[in-house]
């Protein structure tokens, strides 16, 4: 079995985390490695696992990966938890600490960059929900409401008409209210983040919520910022909880919206 080395995520080093525990293979020990500048968090790890046709058929299969990846992301949390940090993806293995050092040496100066632009800073996801049929019901009986004597005064088979067509009126005028619901949300948390990325928009069989996904973005937020992000968080809530609007708020994550792109190859 031939040994490689995994790598987890980057670190400045200082300050120097603390590691406990071991790899994703359960039994070699975690390690900081000074290269390019930075602290390198890795284990030992074979590379049969990664590399190969056998390889393939593994990482295909999710009872094998699941526990890995989810040691991975336990690892990269744990040193955010001490220190900055830029995650790399999973599966991201070398054939030596010689093969790692000469893969980030080019990006020395992104790496010195990143760490510089975003100290002090932390990724915060953005999420905003609504209950999308109790929200067009609403609008839907305000626009007939309005139009409730026009209504009333036409023929069985007009007033059908017009009332499908209002509904589909309606609809569009439901979408357009939600683009200014988001647009809202996108000043609201403008003081508070420094930069912003969009997120994908999140099923429900995902997010296992019935309430469909309106809004999501991934925040940059200096850290004394963080407090009042929840606190723009609460008072939106408190205004928009009868609309079936809520707004929600997670993190502290590792910046994976953020990280250059280092191309690094093992």
């Amino acid at each position: 079995m031939s040994s490689g080395v995994y790598l987890f995520c980057l670190t400045p080093g200082t300050p120097r985390p603390e590691l406990t525990g071991t790899g994703i293979d359960a039994l070699s020990p975690l390690a900081a490695e000074p290269l390019a500048g930075v602290v390198a968090i890795t284990a030992a790890v074979s590379l049969e696992d990664f590399r190969g046709p056998e390889a393939r058929a593994r990482l295909a299969d999710l009872a094998w990966v699941a526990p890995r990846a989810r040691r991975h992301e336990e690892v990269i949390l744990s040193i955010l938890r001490q220190a900055p940090v830029l995650p790399v993806r999973f599966g991201s293995v070398f054939s030596g600490l010689a093969a790692l050092a000469a893969a980030l040496e080019p990006h020395r100066a992104a790496l010195a960059g990143f760490f510089l632009e975003t100290a002090g800073q932390q990724e915060w996801a953005l999420k905003a929900y609504v209950d999308l049929p109790a929200a067009r019901a609403r609008l839907l009986a305000t626009r007939l409401a309005t139009e409730q004597a026009q209504l009333a005064g036409l023929p069985p088979g007009k007033r059908y008409f017009q009332e499908q067509k209002i509904k589909t009126q309606v609809d569009l005028e439901t979408r357009a209210w939600l683009r200014g619901v988001t647009d809202e949300i996108t000043a609201l948390v403008a003081p508070v983040s420094t930069t912003t990325a969009a997120g994908r928009l999140l099923a429900a069989d995902l997010t296992g919520r019935a309430d469909e996904m309106i809004y999501h973005a991934a925040l940059l937020v200096r850290v004394e910022d963080v407090e009042r992000l929840h606190g723009l968080t609460a008072v939106w809530n408190a205004g928009h909880a009868s609309l079936g609007l809520q707004l929600e708020a997670s993190g502290p994550w590792p910046p994976y919206h953020f990280t250059p792109v280092l191309n690094t190859q093992g």
